[in-house]
């Protein structure tokens, strides 16, 4: 009888053990691991006027992307139109205030869907751009994640930023242009993500040049 009730015994706490770090345990080390520790958050704040004023450049940016749906950003698709509002729901800045950390909200008709929602005449997308500064001038890059058709705008405003501010961290951080930190994290303004924009940028001026002089070896993707 005693051995009987020790091995019941037994496979309850075995059972409970697997339960745990399979479930709370694994959950808990998600939430250690991606949530920005309170001693690394960016607490960096521009005056007002500032930023008002970068709101309206970076507006002017990203409508002009709007327009030309170039191939690998987030305004590829047809979908965005002269009509199509863009709002600048976050900036957050690096202490130097020469990186940025861009969380948009676009609003367009709900008749531009492939499948129009029903009783809602609009709806809402987001995602998020980096953006570095050199003298007056802003530079923007996609960086995601990105939410579509969502008719509630605060709900949707809360997704991306805590996609952004809180899950944001890739699963391997190994990798050598893993996201190590989330967008509200002061280690993220020195992170391998500003390396590879400029690797971008030099591969993307190279691509250009090479366009000019041998347009025959470009390929492009058909516009669709």
């Amino acid at each position: 009888m005693k051995k009987t009730t020790f091995i019941i015994i037994s496979v309850v706490v075995i059972g409970l053990t697997f339960y745990y770090f399979k479930n709370i345990y694994g959950w808990l080390e998600f939430r250690k691991n991606t949530d920005t520790p309170d001693q690394f958050l960016n607490k960096t704040v521009t005056r007002k006027e500032n930023y008002s004023k970068d709101s309206l450049t970076i507006s002017a940016k990203l409508k002009d992307l709007l327009l030309r749906h170039e191939n690998e950003d987030f305004f590829y698709s047809k979908e965005y139109f002269e009509g199509t509002d863009i709002i600048i729901d976050t900036i957050i800045y690096s202490p130097d205030l020469a990186k940025l950390g861009i969380l948009i909200l676009t609003k367009n008709p709900t008749s531009r869907q492939l499948l129009p929602t029903k009783e809602k005449d609009y709806y809402y997308n987001a995602t998020a751009y980096l953006c570095v500064r050199q003298q007056d001038s802003l530079s923007l890059t996609w960086l995601g994640p990105s939410f579509t058709n969502s008719t509630d705008k605060s709900e949707l405003s809360k997704d991306i930023r805590k996609a952004c501010f809180r899950t944001f961290v890739s699963k391997d951080t190994t990798e050598k242009y893993a996201y190590k930190y989330n967008l509200n994290d002061s280690r993220f303004w020195t992170s391998s993500v500003w390396q590879k924009i400029e690797e971008d940028k030099v591969k993307k001026k190279e691509f250009d040049e090479e366009k000019i002089k041998h347009p025959e070896n470009i390929y492009e993707p058909p516009e669709r």
